[in-house]
């Protein structure tokens, strides 16, 4: 209960601060808000259609996730916050407000008030710019004057802290989704009625445009990128099959494989054709010279002969053209029948060789040949093998001329096969790449119509509304919290002083500072209407709380009065209890140091000849008062042999340092003996602690000393 009391005996020691201090600055708050602007709040809602269209995008091929969802919308709301759109709002807003402001009366678009302070600020130059027959006219002409130079009004104007047309100003625009939905919620609050209503009218027209202008330059980079790279690869495409077209033409390449193929084909049908060539001429060739072991002389030398050699020749001749033309037939369905080249050919050699066996007929005259055959017979046989011999010699020398022709092809076709391949690889490559930035451009594209799509869906469902009443100012909020916030400043400033102060003042703090007893208080030197009778009060209850201490069974009691400070005059307080105890019977006695004993003599400090100037008293009891113990030392025999022993402290100094050793000191060398504090110069309310209520017995003072002692509901003080 004693904290509760010491706290609030703090708090009414510095009733006047807590009372006066929290009113005059409630009156400065009072006076400062008195034309404190009221703030006017207009809303709007957004559809956006994000999340209600989601799955009708024709470019999206997969089911999109929230995340995705989520990201698009802060795509939006990023939208309506940046940089560039607010940039927008803010020019479009000052030219709207420049046109069609009033100086005299207010209107939807700014109050009279906020646009002549407006228009003060506004240089001449600016002023020139506003066209008041065209909105956009004069925004264009602002973004035509606006430059980055901190002395460029206009650019100042959106980068300081202007309260309508700044950055910082639109930036509170708050931006909030309605339930997890694709619905946005848009609030805009400000001083200006019209300011307000047109930030968010200004904002509903121009967001849509803007977020389309991102989106659209975003995907229409893209679709130029990708229509530039598409050209590019066509051009690089064309060329490469022009150039492998060229290269077809220029190697006579027509389908490489078959090509291959075919001669493949031709080498195999050669080895075949050589090897019944060469089997066939053989066999005639070992006919003839068979059949020409027989012929006679005469008849051999028929291949001298110069008409059968040219007969010959003829022969061989057409066996070659024969073999020659049969040998580079088209192709699998070449009819020989249908040639009529080489049905003539063949006609004629029919016809020679007829001929030719004529020619031989008629030149064997012979009728037998030496080996008794008959000659002509003999001579047939010859001719027919020497006939196939040639036939066999002309195939052969057609396959020869075939061998050299399938070797230049081989060597012709063998390189071609890899720079064939090459070429191809890289067509193919090109193509592939061609038709990757088709793909890319069509579904770009596609996202552009995307694009168009979704931002159709970009509707204002609920446009932003004049507001006509203002919102609740803060004014009351204002003057209320300066008022607490005062009471709480100057409670913390107490409780800090409490903490760290350490002037005496009263009996809770002297006792919490110095761990000792303090038993009464006495107040100062006064010249009051009251001061004898609390004089009085303080010493009679000094006394009575002394004389506890005295042991009436003593041969003698004497009481040390000691003090720390020089400056304080303790005489008031000793003959005030000295006169108290005898006006009730007692016979007291008062040494006082300089008058009945020097401090300083040897008698004092080394006899102990004060106890015998006590005991020569005779008394009931003697006040001894010392001088300043700081000074002068007091010898422990006094200390101890003492009933009391009481220190006066000076309630208005502070607890030093060397008070507490000096004290500490003196708690140890009085042992057994009481050392009791008495506070001097105190003040009414420390004093009261031991006296109880001092006068004047006023209603008031009633009524503060039973608050003061938390007696709230006492019929009495």
């Amino acid at each position: 209960m004693g904290i509760f009391i010491y706290i609030f005996k703090t708090l009414y020691r510095f009733k006047w601060w807590l009372l006066l201090l929290p009113l005059l600055i409630v009156s400065i708050v009072i006076y400062m808000t008195r034309e404190i602007d009221h703030q006017y709040e207009v809303d709007m809602t957004i559809y956006t259609g994000i999340i209600s269209t989601n799955g009708n995008d024709i470019s999206q091929t997969t089911q999109q996730d929230w995340n995705i969802l989520k990201n698009s919308l802060v795509n939006v709301i990023n939208t309506i916050k940046s940089k560039e759109t607010l940039h927008v709002v803010s020019l479009r807003l000052f030219a709207r407000t420049m046109i069609n402001g009033n100086l005299n009366k207010d209107n939807i678009y700014i109050s009279s008030r906020h646009f002549r302070k407006l228009t003060r600020i506004v240089p001449k130059s600016v002023l020139a710019l506003i066209d008041k027959t065209s909105e956009e006219q004069t925004v264009e002409n602002l973004k035509n004057y606006i430059q980055m130079d901190r002395d460029n009004f206009v650019y100042g104007l959106l980068n300081w802290n202007h309260p309508y047309f700044s950055y910082g100003a639109l930036e509170s625009i708050k931006i909030t989704p309605l339930d997890n939905s694709d619905i946005l919620y848009l609030t805009y609050e400000n001083n200006d009625p019209g300011i307000t209503y047109q930030t968010l009218e200004i904002l509903s027209e121009v967001f849509a445009d803007e977020y389309r202008t991102l989106q659209y330059g975003n995907t229409n980079n893209v679709i130029k990128y990708f229509e530039q790279e598409l050209a590019r690869t066509g051009r690089e495409l064309y060329l490469k099959e022009d150039s492998l077209t060229q290269f077809n033409v220029q190697n006579r390449v027509i389908h490489y494989d078959k090509q291959t193929e075919a001669i493949t084909i031709l080498d195999r049908d050669y080895e075949v054709r050589k090897q019944d060539a060469l089997s066939a001429r053989d066999r005639a060739q070992a006919a003839v010279n068979q059949l020409e072991l027989g012929i006679d002389e005469n008849l051999k030398s028929i291949k001298n002969n110069a008409e059968f050699l040219n007969k010959m020749r003829q022969i061989s001749d057409l066996n070659y053209s024969i073999s020659q033309i049969e040998s580079y037939r088209p192709d699998s369905t070449y009819m020989a029948e249908s040639d009529p080249t080489l049905n003539r050919l063949k006609s004629n050699l029919q016809n020679q060789e007829k001929d030719f066996r004529v020619f031989i007929e008629q030149y064997s005259r012979q009728k037998y040949t030496r080996n008794g055959y008959p000659n002509a017979n003999y001579v047939t046989q010859w001719v027919d093998e020497l006939l196939k011999l040639e036939q066999a010699n002309a195939e052969i020398e057609v396959i020869n001329a075939f061998k050299d022709e399938l070797d230049e092809m081989y060597s012709h076709y063998s390189p071609i096969g890899s720079l064939l391949k090459r070429q191809e690889r890289s067509i193919n490559f090109t193509e592939q790449n061609y038709l990757s930035i088709l793909r890319s451009l069509n579904e770009a594209r596609l996202r552009l119509k995307s694009i168009e799509m979704n931002s159709a869906t970009l509707k204002v469902i609920n446009p932003p509304d004049f507001p006509l009443n203002a919102k609740p100012t803060k004014r009351k909020m204002l003057v209320a919290g300066s008022y607490f916030g005062t009471i709480a400043f100057l409670l913390g400033l107490l409780l800090v002083l409490e903490l760290l102060d350490r002037t005496l003042r009263d009996k809770f703090r002297t006792e919490r500072i110095t761990n000792g007893t303090v038993i009464g208080a006495f107040p100062g030197k006064g010249k009051g209407r009251y001061q004898h009778v609390i004089e009085q009060a303080a010493s009679q209850a000094l006394a009575n709380q002394v004389f506890g201490y005295i042991s009436t069974t003593n041969a003698y009691n004497f009481m040390n009065i000691l003090q720390l400070d020089p400056d304080i005059d303790s005489r008031a307080l000793i003959y005030a209890v000295r006169e108290y105890w005898q006006t009730i019977g007692l016979k007291v006695e008062v040494l006082e140091e300089g008058v009945d004993f020097n401090s300083r003599s040897r008698d004092f400090l080394m006899t102990g000849k004060l106890i015998d100037q006590v005991v020569e008293k005779a008394s009931d009891l003697v006040l001894v008062k010392h001088t300043n113990i700081a000074d002068v030392p007091i010898p422990t025999i006094y200390l101890e042999r003492a009933s009391v022993n009481m220190l006066i402290l000076n309630a208005q100094s502070a607890w030093k340092e060397e008070d507490q050793e000096i004290y500490k000191d003196l708690a140890q060398r009085t042992g057994d003996v009481p050392l009791l504090l008495c506070l001097i110069n105190a003040d009414r309310l420390s004093i009261e602690t031991f006296t109880g209520m001092l006068p004047p017995h006023s209603l008031f003072r009633k009524i503060e000393y039973k608050f003061s002692q938390l007696g709230l509901t006492a019929s009495k003080a």
